[in-house]
């Protein structure tokens, strides 16, 4: 009966020890996906404010002229 305990609690171990991997991964996704919506954001919040002061400027280029 021994060899069977300690043959599961070695098994047991091992899937613990898989799944902290897991959710280590896991977690490092979801930092990965916060860091590129960020980046995402700002980076289309820069476009969008050059996009709108390029407009402007051909608005004003269009009326002066």
């Amino acid at each position: 009966m021994e060899p069977r305990v300690t043959e599961l609690e070695t098994h047991l171990k091992s899937l613990r020890r898989d799944m902290d991997e897991v959710l280590d991964d896991v977690k490092s996704i979801k930092h990965r996906l916060a860091y590129s919506a960020c980046g995402t954001a700002v980076i289309l919040g820069l476009l969008g404010w050059i996009a709108n002061s390029r407009f402007e400027q051909v608005i004003s280029l269009l009326l002066a002229h």
